[in-house]
């Protein structure tokens, strides 16, 4: 399945930058991350753009981009309830991101929820 986050994320008003070997210097510079940080990573900037790094794994770079884009579906409303808390902030966008996932019709393999639970359990502190 050829999945088109360009479209996706213009869906929701937001725009996507693939990082890539090309455009990494310039991306960098203007969004003010560190080059090593492009690397098996993504974020989302001021609920608009969303950075997808250059990732060693195609299904790792999908969930991360669905979790960006429920990063953006997160009010500041649910933060104040769970106190700020971000490992329940990191869960909630990764559950939005699999609903959006789910209306595209992306399904998740073993691997990417695997990928969710380790990535959530970063923010663990006990």
């Amino acid at each position: 399945v050829k999945m088109n986050t360009r479209k996706i994320a213009k869906d929701y008003g937001l725009n996507v930058v693939h990082v890539n070997k090309n455009n990494i210097g310039r991306v960098a510079e203007k969004y003010d991350i560190d080059k090593k940080n492009l690397k098996n990573n993504a974020y989302v900037i001021d609920n608009e753009d969303i950075i997808l790094g250059i990732f060693d794994d195609k299904d790792l770079k999908i969930a991360s981009f669905f979790h960006e884009m429920g990063h953006t579906l997160i009010k500041e409303s649910f933060e104040k309830l769970v106190n700020e808390n971000n490992m329940l902030i990191e869960s909630q966008a990764w559950i939005e991101g699999l609903r959006i996932a789910k209306k595209y019709g992306v399904k998740f393999s073993d691997k990417m929820f695997n990928y969710i639970m380790d990535s959530i359990n970063t923010y663990y502190i006990p």
